[in-house]
């Protein structure tokens, strides 16, 4: 492992939300295991991210003695099938990775969740305890952050047709409409789908183009701004306005839009720091990004390591945990690209792919503000996903009574979620 750790203030990252790499033979913080000791997981990757993750669970397993095995689930089931096991008193595995904060939080004071605080210092990594805090305890333990910078593009399309990177958002119209006359164009952006993200992360940026849009955002997560502000309103009669010009591609899976984005069929992707390493990227040093014009501030989220209460293997699942989230744990998947660290001890030079290194000193010159459905959870999620899917398939709607809509959702939401 390298020596030279990064030059980076990631301490602030979710902020406002709510020491060394740690020697992981005989971690202290789960009391000891034997080698005999077995656990599961269960989380979102799939694929060549499985691949990624089954990479440090290998060297977890080396260091720790725990046998750790993987169950992935799409983003839907894994969240309704872990609240309808816990609220059967039932573990759907030893440690579950979850997504969105305000589910941590929840899940947390439901008493569903066992409390893993001591096994980070939040010094030495990029968020804090309060963000996945609840009753006085810290209900979860931070891994790799995903960076949704903006829009994704080969180098070798702009090149060959001569195009440039827009400097503002007339000049990004402008673009839209050169890339819409090009043969081969399907549209010029691709609209990735899973169950209403990542179609969320492209409603966020036009979100966070509008005036002070990172503050906007911050407010809308800590219930202290509501979604029918004009702003809101703006940022979504912007994306219709794109999606009434047909510059939004046909909804996919957004692994399979990979596949029409990389042969320039939808020349444009709005994704995040995990696309150098996905399986349709023949050649990351072809990739490049541009910001949507007009923002000045970058969405992050995080992947949390969550221990049910309902587990019977504790001790080994808390020290798996403490090994994948470490510094050593985290850079194993760094070195294979598409991996932003949490840990602020990972050292620079492991990132293998340029535009990781890239992306990653960006991060550290812009505001990262948190991902607005995973910060708030569910039942806002859940609606904000069904109502772009909705804007998606009939872009000529009324976008007051979708925001109203949301509104009251995000309302009662944080109400929940309050003290």
């Amino acid at each position: 492992m390298g020596d030279d750790t990064m030059n980076v203030d990631r301490r602030g990252v979710l902020r406002g939300v709510g020491g060394g790499a740690i020697a992981l033979a005989g971690l202290g913080g789960a009391g000891g295991v034997s080698a005999q000791e077995a656990v599961t997981v269960t989380a979102v990757w799939t694929d060549d991210e499985e691949e990624d993750f089954l990479a440090v669970v290998d060297y977890v397993e080396g260091e720790t003695g725990v046998d750790i095995s993987y169950a992935p689930r799409d983003t839907e089931t894994l969240l309704t099938e872990t609240l309808m096991d816990y609220e059967a008193g039932i573990a759907t595995a030893d440690i579950v990775v979850l997504p969105t904060e305000g589910r941590v939080r929840r899940d947390g004071q439901a008493g569903h969740l066992e409390p893993v605080g001591d096994l980070w210092d939040e010094d030495e990594y990029s968020t804090e305890h309060a963000v996945v805090e609840a009753n006085g305890e810290v209900y979860a333990a931070p891994f790799g952050m995903d960076l949704k910078p903006g829009f994704w593009y080969r180098q070798s399309f702009f090149e060959e047709h001569g195009l440039e990177e827009p400097e503002d958002y007339d000049a990004f119209l402008d673009l839209l409409d050169e890339i819409d006359g090009i043969e081969g164009v399907e549209a010029p952006l691709a609209s990735g789908n899973g169950d209403g993200w990542p179609l969320s992360d492209v409603t966020e940026a036009f979100i966070l183009r509008q005036d002070d849009g990172a503050q906007l955002q911050q407010d809308l997560i800590e219930g202290d701004a509501e979604f029918t502000d004009d702003r809101v309103v703006t940022a979504f009669e912007e994306l219709q306005e794109l999606l009434q010009a047909g510059y939004f591609s046909e909804v996919r899976d957004f692994g399979i839009q990979y596949e029409f984005f990389w042969e320039n069929e939808t020349p444009l992707y709005f994704m995040g720091s995990w696309t150098p390493t996905f399986g349709p990227i023949e050649d990351p040093e072809d990739l490049e990004y541009f910001m949507l014009p007009g923002t000045d501030a970058m969405v992050t989220s995080i992947n949390w390591f969550t221990i049910p209460a309902y587990t019977d293997a504790t001790d080994a699942a808390r020290t798996a945990v403490e090994g994948i989230i470490s510094p050593d744990g985290q850079e194993v998947w760094t070195e294979r690209g598409g991996f932003v660290p949490s840990s602020l001890e990972v050292p620079a030079d492991a990132f293998d792919v340029g535009i990781m290194q890239e992306l990653s000193e960006h991060a550290d010159e812009v505001d990262l503000v948190p991902d607005l459905d995973d910060a708030v959870g569910d039942p806002f999620q859940a609606e904000f996903w069904s109502q772009l899917l909705g804007l998606w398939a009939e872009p000529d709607q009324d976008v007051t009574g979708i925001v109203e809509s949301l509104d009251g959702s995000l309302q009662e939401t944080v109400q929940e979620d309050g003290p």
